[in-house]
């Protein structure tokens, strides 16, 4: 059977979770089981599709492996603390579609340059079983991070960076970057306590925030990310900005190599 694996960081998990449900071609869905993936099986509950977990070891010998009438995706979430050191993480991404790309057709990466320690991801991992794709806008530009990948191309990140409010520094939610801003101004290094608001909001100041940019990407599965961007706003005394975003770069990128994998 056709098997397309994604190997996602946490901040993806709306986006995965958008996939699946609007793929009605999946005939099975398998969840490397983990303490990273609870976030997106919570949401694949609430829209009422179906999926079981496995561990790797046991993925290539999973029933129905010799009927090409079913299409299997493999979902395997790692941990957003590897953002915190990009050479942790490019050896483990690497680590992890090397081992994945044994038993799959197709392996997608939902991750950006990421301190650009992914930019040769896929001429690096050239000679696996399977093809390795990474998140591309439409001009076949590697993301730089989910922020950009929510705005649908390089080019809209840096017009909002460099544009109307340039000199004035954004600090850019989507709705897995609000409910999860604690782990992630601590994986910035940006403050090692989130929870002294005083002792964080000086470091926001002397780091020249001015605003918070909400983007909104059309996904609903975090029920709170209104207030959680209204209260983020008032703690740090940023102005809110409305941002559009969207989910066109993953649609492209998983609509090119699942159609990929599906012909060969």
């Amino acid at each position: 059977m056709p098997l397309l694996s994604i190997i996602a960081c946490g901040m993806f998990e709306d986006e995965i979770t958008h996939l699946i449900e609007n793929d009605k071609d999946i005939s099975s869905i398998f969840i490397v089981k983990n303490e990273n993936c609870i976030g997106l099986t919570e949401k694949l509950d609430t829209v009422c599709v179906e999926y079981a977990y496995s561990s790797l070891e046991d993925i290539p010998s999973l029933p129905g492996r010799s009927d090409n009438d079913n299409f299997t995706l493999v979902v395997n979430i790692l941990e957003l603390a590897l953002d915190a050191s990009p050479e942790r993480l490019k050896d483990e991404v690497y680590e992890v579609v090397q081992s994945m790309s044994d038993f799959s057709d197709g392996v997608l990466v939902f991750y950006g340059l990421c301190g650009n320690v992914l930019g040769n991801i896929e001429s690096d991992l050239s000679s696996t079983s399977c093809p390795v794709h990474i998140l591309k806008d439409e001009y076949g530009n590697i993301v730089d991070d989910c922020i950009c990948a929510s705005l649908g191309s390089g080019q809209v990140y840096a017009e909002l960076l460099t544009g109307d409010n340039r000199g004035e520094g954004t600090y850019f939610l989507t709705p897995m970057q609000a409910a999860h801003w604690r782990e992630m101004v601590v994986i910035a290094k940006l403050t090692p306590d989130p929870d002294n608001i005083e002792m964080t909001k000086a470091v926001f100041d002397y780091s020249g925030y001015c605003n918070v940019g909400k983007i909104d990407t059309g996904l609903s599965y975090e029920a709170k990310f209104d207030d959680q961007v209204a209260e983020f706003a008032e703690l740090f005394d940023l102005d809110l900005i409305e941002i559009k975003g969207n989910t066109r770069i993953v649609d492209e990128s998983y609509r090119k190599l699942r159609l990929e994998v599906l012909m060969k």
